[in-house]
């Protein structure tokens, strides 16, 4: 993958925009999305579209002519107050605009009635923040004049906080706001249908006010896309603070010291830089600078310290992360380094596009089959490594009660000793590995195929046993192409000990599992949570070298064919284990918790 590029995942970017816009509509406030903070990027624009956003605002007219030409469909308003000069262009590409000046709102009205069209505005007014608005005394003047003008229509008014001298949005200044939008409507009988109180910084008002007022609308972007409330910077419950992702490439990793040597004058940008006398430390060099990104507004996912920047290069503090040259550095963003990096053409813009549940399906019945053929024809070299019981170990683990009488839970060597490392990352975490099923004979797999035929014959009862056995087949494979037989295979969950409970993955019910197409790990139509946690016990078992099932998030492979298959193996070591095998083992050695083959 190109860098410096940013990760924007289209999904988490939809999620603030619905839960956004479900918020707020609880009082009676609709959004606008503004596009300028990520450069009216197409794929952004379309997905707020697609989540319900119908006005989309941005503060160049060269970025909504970009929107339009995409095929976003949308309302557009220019939220910059226009220039003069392209007034024209305004009428001709844009349907609404924000104003704060008659002469130009006269403009607007003189090309509205050249080009047969009639353009809305909302009037802005001046409430503390010293950037546009007219000032309240004066509002009532222009409102008599522009609603004179033919070709123009009166939307409504707004204001704008924060942005320039930070004065925020409080109660005082939205009441200010409904009450003069109060007496325009009564003073010139008219009826405003937009009263917009401004944007992202208006989020804590809204949460402790019980009366909006006239407030209707917000236009909104910080927080849609990073998902804090730009005044203090705190996270917005319920939102994405990661939807845009920036990385850069480690160009030089070396033991330098931490203060320069010689005499200190001015930086390239004519600053004077000062430094912390931390004695030799890690420096690395990261291939992008201040000619790429607002480099103030990066904060680094590792435990590093940015020490500084230059056009082209960021200094950092590597501390004890195990970085290298070549490797990459990643970066969450506030607004001025998203502005900045989704207006660089230096940098890569890498859309992460969301795909529908019949989609990831497909794709899932597709890779799946492709992996059954390979491992049809997977070399196995079987390194004869024993198997041992877990349930004789000392590890701290939770059994499943099996269906199978006198159940050992028996493993390969390598998979007990990397449970076992599992296992003690959970204690220190007030959590258990679950245990559902280990090594299975053949005479166990079949009765566990026969338990689900029996079950869904009872559920479908019109349906075919050809039917059922299809049904079945997706998630519970023959006796012999199961990879238990192997003793390379567990089925897992966990349990955490402070809730007492086993955690949500989505289509569980504790210990009971829903076997249907949200089992497939990545599933995109399962909660929040159960994604979260997912993503934990796969990572869990894939540190270990695993890998997880295409359709089975709790199922994991190690050492057989399904793993060989996966991590592009030459062979595979782990053949499979017959019953009479494993009891020959037994015998031989009764003391063991192992058996050999």
């Amino acid at each position: 993958m190109p860098t410096p590029r940013i990760d924007i995942n289209l999904n988490k970017i939809a999620h603030n925009a619905k839960t956004l816009s479900s918020l707020f509509q609880e009082k009676g406030i609709d959004i606008i999305a503004v596009t300028k903070g990520v450069c009216a990027h197409p794929h952004i624009a379309n997905i707020l579209v697609k989540n319900g956003v119908t006005i989309l605002a941005d503060s160049r007219i060269a970025n909504i002519k970009k929107m339009q030409e995409a095929g976003v469909k949308a309302t557009f308003l220019l939220i910059r107050t226009p220039m003069i000069s392209q007034s024209e262009s305004v009428v001709l590409d844009t349907d609404m605009s924000l104003n704060s000046e008659l002469s130009v709102i006269k403009k607007l009205s003189e090309f509205a009635l050249l080009h047969g069209k009639v353009h809305k505005i909302i009037l802005m007014v001046e409430l503390g923040d010293l950037r546009e608005g007219i000032l309240p005394s004066q509002l009532e003047n222009t409102i008599k004049k522009v609603l004179t003008l033919k070709g123009i229509h009166l939307e409504g008014i707004g204001t704008n906080l924060a942005c320039f001298s930070g004065v925020k949005p409080t109660t005082e200044k939205m009441e200010l706001l409904s009450s003069i939008a109060i007496s325009i409507e009564k003073k010139f009988r008219i009826k405003l249908s937009m009263i917009s109180g401004g944007n992202s910084a208006n989020y804590n008002w809204f949460s402790t006010t019980k009366d909006v007022g006239r407030i209707n609308n917000l236009r909104l972007g910080e927080s849609i896309f990073l998902g804090y409330e730009p005044l203090t910077g705190r996270p917005i419950p319920k939102l994405y603070q990661d939807a845009f992702i920036m990385t850069a490439e480690v160009i030089e990793l070396k033991n330098k010291s931490s203060v320069p040597d010689g005499e200190i004058g001015l930086d390239a940008f004519g600053n004077k830089p000062k430094f912390k006398d931390q004695g030799m430390i890690r420096r690395a060099i990261l291939a992008i600078g201040v000619q790429d990104v607002m480099v103030a507004g990066l904060t680094p996912k590792l435990d590093t310290e940015i020490l500084g920047a230059g056009s082209d290069h960021i200094i950092i503090n590597a501390k004890k992360e195990e970085l290298k040259v070549g490797g990459e550095v990643s970066f969450t963003l506030k607004y001025g380094a998203l502005v900045t990096a989704m207006n660089s053409s230096y940098i890569f813009k890498n859309i992460k596009t969301p795909i529908t549940a019949k989609e990831y399906c497909a794709i899932v019945e597709e890779k799946d089959k492709f992996h059954k053929k390979k491992t049809a024809i997977m070399v196995v070299k079987e390194n004869n490594s024993p198997l041992m019981s877990l349930q004789d170990s000392d590890f701290n683990l939770i059994f499943e009660k099996s269906i199978q009488k006198n159940y050992r839970y028996l493993v390969r060597k390598e998979v007990y000793e990397k449970i076992g490392r599992i296992s003690r990352l959970l204690d220190n975490q007030g959590k258990k590995l679950i245990i559902r099923s280990a090594w299975r004979s053949f005479e166990h797999q079949q009765k566990l195929w026969n338990q689900k035929v029996s079950f869904l014959k009872k559920k479908y009862p019109k349906k075919t046993v050809e039917e059922i056995s299809k049904i079945v087949s997706r998630f519970i494979a023959t006796e012999k192409q199961s990879t238990h037989s192997t003793g390379g295979a567990v089925d897992a969950l966990i349990y955490d000990l402070q809730k007492k409970c086993v955690l949500d993955f989505g289509t569980n019910d504790g210990l009971q599992i829903d076997l249907n197409e949200k089992c497939y790990p990545k599933h995109p139509s399962i909660s929040e949570e159960a994604r979260k946690n997912r993503k934990f016990l796969m990572e869990l078992f894939e540190n270990e070298d695993f890998v997880c099932d295409h359709k089975e998030y709790w199922h994991f492979d190690y050492g057989n064919i399904g793993w060989a298959v996966e991590k592009n193996k030459k062979y595979a070591n782990y053949g499979i284990l017959k019953e009479s095998y494993v009891q020959s083992a037994a015998l031989d050695y009764p003391d063991k918790v192992f058996f050999y083959l």
